[in-house]
């Protein structure tokens, strides 16, 4: 039993029968402030004593480790898609950068059901890629919060003025965490008038394999992909070739 009366007395503390020099007793306890001779001696103190204290220090960091772990995939799993450098891949199957003329091969391209949504807010239509059957489709895959996204909005309005009648121009919008709001907000102001669905859990973005934005994909009648178009250094003169080139 540890006595510790007067310890500024006798300079000295009494452990069972012994007596200890209060010099040797060196392991203050953070808590109470009693002092012991060994590690040990103040580790089975704490323990007993201040359980609380005692599993508080050894589990904290662990517990923030794991709340700093958990943040962490909340932030990846929340981030928009990346935006490109700016180059240009034309074709699915050869990454050739400005080969904007080299045709993709035959990949029939995956159909996809989305929600529409326009200026005022979703529709309470959905948009299905099959029912475009026999038409070319411009597909622009983009996100409000991209900046290159929104420079390249002037480039596709004034293909869609050109060339909106003979191919469908249909925009795949990942609102990040801005929602519908972002996103009829976004068509208001840049006062664009053609097809546009909101892809919230990345479905399309993910049967595609669009690992940014902006990426542009050139279907043909029978929608077979044609041309890939990725990042803010498309021109406008590549786009519009490929547009010419599977409605011809």
């Amino acid at each position: 039993m540890l006595d510790s009366r007067s310890p500024g007395r006798d300079k000295s503390y009494n452990v069972g029968r012994f007596s200890i020099p209060r010099a040797k007793m060196a392991k203050k306890c953070r808590v109470c402030g009693k002092r012991f001779p060994t590690d040990i001696a103040l580790k089975r103190h704490i323990k007993a004593q201040h359980r609380r204290y005692y599993y508080g220090v050894r589990i904290g960091p662990i517990l923030a480790l794991l709340v700093l772990v958990g943040a962490v995939f909340y932030v990846l799993a929340a981030a928009p898609p990346q935006e490109m450098t700016p180059i240009t891949v034309a074709s699915t199957t050869s990454a050739t950068s400005r080969s904007t003329t080299h045709p993709a091969s035959e990949k029939l391209a995956p159909d996809f059901e989305l929600p529409e949504i326009d200026k005022y807010g979703l529709t309470g239509k959905s948009i299905k890629l099959s029912q475009l059957e026999g038409k070319p489709v411009f597909l622009e895959f983009m996100s409000p919060l991209c900046g290159h996204c929104v420079k390249m909005t002037p480039v596709i309005k004034d293909l869609e003025e050109k060339y909106g009648d003979k191919i469908v121009f249909l925009s795949i919008v990942w609102p990040g965490s801005g929602g519908v709001e972002l996103v009829s907000g976004f068509i208001r102001e840049e006062d664009v008038n053609w097809l546009h669905v909101i892809d919230e859990e990345g479905k399309a973005f993910q049967a595609y394999g669009v690992r940014g934005t902006p990426t542009y994909v050139i279907l043909d009648e029978d929608h077979v992909e044609k041309y890939r178009f990725i990042g803010s250094g498309t021109k406008e003169e590549d786009l519009e070739k490929a547009i010419l080139s599977v409605i011809s």
